[in-house]
């Protein structure tokens, strides 16, 4: 044993891969849940890890478990199936964009087990989970906090503490990623227009990189536009659709105006229904080209 904590990891997908690779890599002993994936969990294996069957097996025996699954109902089910054999004292980390009201019930109930979770989701991209290059944000306690942060450093080079109690990292991600989605709304129905009005697409881009407007997420979402290439967000429109809806909820319950967010709902609800879930993000530019279709 090497005295660190040992780690449990459920979801080892496009992110949950690379941050369990960085976690094994440096030196956390790793145990990682089964996962359809079986190319990651193989990899995990070969390099460390060891696997397990399912989420009551994890919590026998890890000390810290990581979730990094698709939304609250997944959360909800593997940590019902945790808390029936933790030991006292385990921490959660959820790296899930989730519901933050699901969050804090989740949160209030594990305490009186003797049970820590905390919210840590995450941004940027899956090439970054595997250089270890996220970005974090952190709700709970500071003490606990930093309690975990050699962890969460194996796969984040910035780490965001909200300030805030447990609840307020996923609250906070659900508005960084109405940023993203909305802005990712904005590119599709400018090239869509530009293309109904005859325009080159490469001359909006051209426009557009050459003005106060251009930015990264302007180039990383042209890539598709210009060259087919879906792959600079690898983030499901599908996805797109929950994490909004998640904020649409929060928005309700702090009776909060969503003009602009309603608007960004309603296109990926239209999108999801025409058939593009499975999408990548940079490809919403289909769901305005399919609403507005040329002569």
């Amino acid at each position: 044993m090497n005295g660190k904590p040992v780690v449990g990891f459920i979801g080892v997908g496009l992110m949950g891969w690379g941050m369990a690779k960085n976690a094994v890599e440096k030196g956390f002993p790793l145990r990682v849940v089964a996962h359809r994936k079986r190319k990651a969990v193989e990899d995990l294996v070969a390099r460390g890890a060891e696997e397990r069957a399912g989420a009551a097996e994890l919590a026998a025996e890890c000390d810290i478990i990581v979730l990094c699954v698709t939304g609250s109902p997944q959360v909800e089910a593997n940590i019902a199936e945790i808390r029936g054999r933790a030991r006292p004292g385990l921490t959660i980390i959820d790296s899930t964009t989730a519901d933050p009201g699901s969050t804090e019930a989740l949160a209030a109930s594990l305490a009186e087990d003797d049970i820590t979770l905390i919210d840590a989701p995450l941004s940027r991209t899956p090439a970054h989970a595997w250089d270890g290059e996220l970005t974090t944000y952190v709700g709970g306690p500071a003490a606990e906090i930093e309690r975990i942060r050699p962890l969460l450093e194996t796969w984040a080079s910035a780490i965001i503490p909200t300030g805030g109690p447990v609840g307020s990292a996923h609250a906070l991600k659900l508005v960084n990623n109405l940023i993203g989605i909305g802005y990712a709304a904005i590119w599709s129905e400018a090239y869509a227009m530009v293309e109904r009005l005859g325009v080159p697409p490469a001359v909006l881009h051209e426009v557009v990189t050459n003005s106060g407007m251009t930015c990264g997420n302007f180039q990383n979402y042209s890539k598709y536009v210009l060259e087919g290439d879906n792959s600079a967000h690898k983030f499901a429109l599908a996805n797109c659709l929950k994490d909004l809806g998640y904020y649409s909820r929060l928005a309700a319950e702090h009776n909060a105006p969503t003009l602009v967010s309603d608007g960004v709902l309603q296109l990926l609800k239209i999108g999801v229904n025409l058939g593009h879930g499975e999408r990548y993000m940079p490809e919403m530019v289909e769901i305005v080209r399919a609403l507005h279709p040329q002569d």
